[in-house]
């Protein structure tokens, strides 16, 4: 889903891909102990691969509403990394981004972690969201 802005010059579309870049750059500031994962819990892209824009933008989840824009995401952490540090990390790349580019809205992100990966992928089913309100 594309959302739209309007501005002095007019209407902006901004799609999906856009998300999926700060998603992506979030991600990779935890040095590999987030992976970016679909709804099922599947590894986007491969272990050692970088995910592509289109892959991850088809697993996010944008919606609007009057007051506010929301973001969610799928993830994989890796066994014995910290959530509450790796999520901080990525939940401050995007908030600063989502102010940036809405200002005017409130907003919502959500961190959805479908599962913990050392040997193999086990499932879980948390939540961390952050709600931030207008400057």
């Amino acid at each position: 889903m594309s959302l739209q802005r309007t501005t002095q010059c007019g209407k902006i579309k901004i799609n999906e891909n856009v998300f999926a870049k700060w998603v992506q750059a979030a991600v990779s500031k935890t040095a590999g102990r987030v992976l970016c994962a679909s709804e099922k819990g599947k590894i986007l892209g491969g272990i050692d691969q970088k995910v592509s824009i289109g892959e991850l933008s088809s697993n996010i989840i944008i919606k609007e509403t009057k007051d506010s824009y929301n973001l969610k995401f799928f993830v994989i952490m890796s066994f014995g990394a910290s959530i509450k540090k790796n999520c901080t990390i990525i939940l401050d790349s995007i908030e600063s981004q989502m102010k940036k580019m809405f200002p005017d809205k409130k907003g919502q992100i959500v961190i959805k972690i479908v599962g913990v990966k050392s040997k193999k992928i086990a499932e879980r089913n948390m939540e961390i969201v952050r709600e931030y309100e207008i400057r």
